[in-house]
């Protein structure tokens, strides 16, 4: 079998792709902006290798998919934090003694 070199692209669509996954799969929101940002500077990196080279249209609007789901991802992400730390939140109504028996 042949063993094939990696191309600097090849490396860099690879490499994207899977900050773009990692950041839509985690579950630890204490990293989840990290994530979030990781995978947007790969992909502004990449969009930037590839300019205006219009032979890699399927990567491009795969490109333009993931900055499009990360920019939600961040919006949620914000939102669901910021009603969590909000000083009005109420974990739960106050519960009477008698509904306790």
């Amino acid at each position: 079998m042949e063993a094939r070199a990696h191309t600097p692209s090849s490396s860099s669509r690879a490499e994207w792709k899977q900050l773009y996954m990692a950041a839509l799969f985690e579950d630890d929101s204490a990293r989840m902006s990290q994530r979030i940002a990781e995978a947007e500077m790969a992909l502004a990196a990449r969009a930037a290798q590839l300019g205006e080279n219009r032979s890699e249209g399927r990567e491009q609007q795969a490109m333009e998919n993931a900055t499009y789901f990360l920019r939600l991802l961040r919006k949620i992400e914000s939102k669901a934090n910021a009603s969590y730390e909000s000083p009005n939140r109420i974990a739960c109504p106050p519960c009477r003694q008698e509904e306790w028996a």
